[in-house]
């Protein structure tokens, strides 16, 4: 192993602003396809072993009234961080391009939530992940995959996004804010993940930080803008893949609405 671990509201918009490629505050990059990572073997029957991670998150994560899961970094003992950068070096070294789709996928999540999680406690950032410069968090080549450098936004945009072409994958890694998809307490496996990745849309859609409404303006969460293009190529697609998780109600507050802004929320998610 080279690296080893060892070691704000805009109102009045169009909803064709789902599709913006430009913004002020941050912009996502665009996905674009490491042909490397692209390749698989459906036949083999390649067995990962996320039982170690699975005993971290259901130590570490927490419900909380708020309705957004939280992760405490600060309680994480000398001996757990030591866990962590063990799970982390074992999936350094499997190659994903001899498992299925099926295993890759949760491959590929576990191994982003672990390393953001790992960063965060090892950052020692207090109240927002911007403490964290993005340089280092998303861009450094922190992991080391089938002797290839990997950075966090590698995983994301030249991975999970272009090899799986399923917008829920937003909702299944965790930004390490308040404003991304709850952290669950449950390790992915290629028999959980399409099941969680629902469950994890369907509540953060449902949740206010995901989708509101006031006073006939409503407010998405800026995942929506920054990658208004997974979720469809025309408005009505975007707001179609949203309103199949919403009630009744909230899916004729969303047709009737004509007003919106866009909010994220970068605090940390811890207690």
């Amino acid at each position: 192993m080279k690296n080893s671990f060892k070691t704000v509201a805009v109102w009045g918009l169009s909803l064709g602003l789902f599709i913006a490629c430009s913004f002020s505050a941050y912009a996502a990059p665009a996905a674009k396809q490491i042909p490397f990572f692209y390749d698989s073997e459906e036949l083999n029957e390649f067995f990962v072993d996320h039982s170690q991670w699975d005993e971290l998150l259901k130590k570490y994560v927490s419900d909380h009234p708020s309705g957004i899961s939280r992760f405490d970094y600060d309680g994480v003992t000398v001996a757990d961080k030591a866990r962590l950068e063990d799970y982390l070096a074992m999936l350094e070294q499997l190659d994903p391009r001899q498992m299925s789709m099926a295993t890759q996928k949760p491959y590929w999540l576990n191994l982003f939530n672990a390393s953001l999680i790992w960063q965060v406690i090892d950052s020692e950032a207090e109240t927002s992940i911007k403490e964290i410069s993005s340089r280092v968090l998303w861009r450094k080549k922190r992991l080391y995959i089938s002797m290839q450098d990997v950075s966090l936004d590698n995983i994301e945009h030249g991975i999970l996004r272009t090899n799986f072409n399923d917008p829920r994958i937003h909702f299944g890694i965790t930004g390490g804010t308040l404003g991304s998809a709850n952290i669950l307490n449950t390790a992915y496996t290629p028999e959980n993940v399409e099941q969680l990745l629902e469950q994890n849309t369907r509540e953060f859609l449902n949740h206010p930080r995901g989708l509101s409404f006031d006073d006939g303006r409503a407010t998405l969460s800026t995942i929506f803008k920054w990658y208004g293009k997974d979720f469809g190529a025309r408005t009505d697609d975007i707001k179609a893949f949203i309103a199949k998780y919403l009630s009744d109600e909230k899916k004729q507050l969303l047709n009737d609405t004509r007003r919106f802004g866009y909010s994220y929320d970068w605090s940390l998610n811890k207690p």
